[in-house]
Formats: C-alpha cells, sequence, structure tokens
C-alpha cells in the first residue's frame, strides 16, 4: 500500500512538471538517447511502414497532447498471441551487470570491430535515402546479437499460432513519455474468454526481474483505461550506451530506427507475447 501510495505521488509529481516544461525541440538523440516528439513520429513512421501490424491512434479528443499530430498521438498493435506465462517456464533472470534500482545495463550490445547493420546507420560515404514523414527495468542485452535481431525476422513474430483461441493476448501502445523524453510501453490483455486480466496475471507474462519493481498499472493517458506500463527511466541511458557503441566504429544511428531497436530489447520483459518488430533490409 505504502509502495503504491508512493508511486502515484511520484507520478503526479511528474505529470505536473513534464505540463509545466515547454516540448523538446532540440535533438539529443545522439548525446542523451532520448527523442523530441518531431523524432518520436518520425521513428513512429518508420515502424508502420516496416512493421504494418503497428498503426498509428488518435485516442480521446480531449487527452491530446499539442506537441503531437492529433492523429499521431500513440502506436498500437493489437489482438498479439501469448502462448504460455512466462512464470509456468520457469525461466531464469538474466545474468548481467546491476546498476541503480535493479535495472541491468547494455554492456556489449555492440563488439569492437564488428559491422553495424546498415539499415540502422548513416553510411558517412553514401547518403541513404530519407523516410517520408507521412507514412523500471530495462532487460540486459549482454547477450543481445544486434545483427542477428535486425536483419532477421523475430522468430516470436513469424512463428505460426496453432489457435489463438486458446492463448492469451495482449494490446500493446507506444506513447511518447514528455518528462522522461522517450518512448513508454502499455500492455492491456485479455483471458481465452475476452475478459480483461488483472493487474497480477499480467504479470505472469512479464520475465520476474521486471514484474512489480518495473512494471505497475495506471490509466493510459490517451485512452483512460487502465494499462500495465513499463517504467521508462532507464530507456534513454540505454539507448544512449548503444548509440555510443555504433558512434565507436565509425557510424551515426539514424534516430527514426529507435523504436525498432528498442522493441528489440523491451521483448526481453514480455518474452511471450508475439509482437510484430521485424523489418528487412532497405526502404
Amino acid at each position: 500500500m505504502a509502495q503504491s501510495l508512493f508511486t502515484t505521488i511520484g507520478n503526479t509529481v511528474k505529470s505536473t512538471v513534464a505540463a509545466m516544461t515547454p516540448a523538446l525541440k532540440e535533438s539529443k538523440f545522439l548525446q542523451e538517447g532520448v527523442l523530441t516528439p518531431e523524432e518520436f513520429v518520425r521513428a513512429g513512421d518508420l515502424l508502420v511502414f516496416k512493421c504494418p501490424t503497428w498503426s498509428w491512434a488518435g485516442g480521446l479528443p480531449e487527452k491530446a497532447v499539442p506537441y503531437l499530430p492529433s492523429d499521431k498521438q500513440f502506436l498500437i498493435t493489437k489482438k498479439l498471441p501469448c502462448r504460455s506465462r512466462y512464470r509456468e517456464e520457469g525461466a531464469e533472470p538474466k545474468k548481467g551487470e546491476m546498476v541503480d534500482d535493479d535495472w541491468l545495463a547494455v554492456t556489449s550490445a555492440i563488439k569492437d570491430g564488428e559491422e553495424v547493420i546498415p539499415d540502422m546507420v548513416e553510411d558517412k560515404k553514401e547518403k541513404k535515402p530519407e523516410v517520408d514523414d507521412d507514412d523500471e527495468d530495462i532487460p540486459d542485452m549482454e547477450e543481445f546479437d544486434v545483427e542477428d535481431n535486425l536483419v532477421e525476422n523475430d522468430p516470436a513474430a513469424s512463428n505460426t499460432v496453432p489457435n489463438i483461441q486458446s492463448t492469451r493476448t495482449y494490446d500493446i501502445s507506444i506513447t511518447y513519455d514528455k518528462y522522461y523524453l522517450t518512448p513508454k510501453i502499455w500492455l492491456l490483455g485479455y483471458a481465452e474468454n475476452g475478459r480483461l486480466l488483472t493487474p497480477q496475471e499480467i504479470f505472469m507474462d512479464i520475465s520476474a526481474d521486471h514484474a512489480g519493481k518495473t512494471v505497475t498499472v495506471e490509466p493510459h493517458p490517451h485512452l483512460g483505461t487502465p494499462f500495465a506500463y513499463i517504467h521508462p527511466c532507464k530507456h534513454a541511458s540505454v539507448m544512449k550506451k548503444f548509440v555510443g557503441r555504433i558512434m565507436e566504429t565509425g557510424r551515426t544511428p539514424e534516430v527514426e530506427f529507435y523504436l525498432l531497436l528498442f522493441l528489440k530489447f523491451i521483448g526481453i520483459v514480455i518474452p511471450t507475447i508475439a509482437y510484430d518488430n521485424t523489418f528487412e533490409y532497405g526502404l
């Protein structure tokens, strides 16, 4: 109860600060791993283009924020199969370097000397085509293979589901968090019979390292209904470390690929939910 009250007060303070702070205008993606609202839209456009199961949504008009287009307030993908409970699989926590607040650090996302995926970076010698704008745990990335995960289709997303009615399903949405200047992931789960899952049931589908610690429940900012969400307080630091690894190779990461990469490692938090985060070479 005390923890819940503390979380509620903290969220209220952050919401107040965010409301009083002007939206970020100058890009700090390379320096800090954060996004401006305009960059969030660009990254969302590419996600929708590469992964058509994702789409933009406007939400309730009275909850729209002025720094995002009215029809691009958040991203959503629906009816995602969750075939088994994470807790039933007996999965062991991933090993990694522990940092503040039990977060797991990115320590070797890209190894020295490895070729960076061409689609994720802008080659200094060859300009890539621009993307048309119209179109509290971060997982351990110690064993995260960038090339394998960004070039090939994600197995969880591509496997066929024999009988989706026998599984739980989830809606996942991505909002822009104006306080942390990063994406924020929201989960809404359904039982086999269509009943909304309780928070305790949702936690069964979240890795043991994260459930109850960095995944909590509060009203969705654009829909008003309760969703579980993954705390975004360390998202920027993880992205900053990944950007740094890429820049060490002499390349410059493209901000449009932010969400595609972001969803790759968020999958470690929700390993049994099969969402579409696949993409191919070329624009």
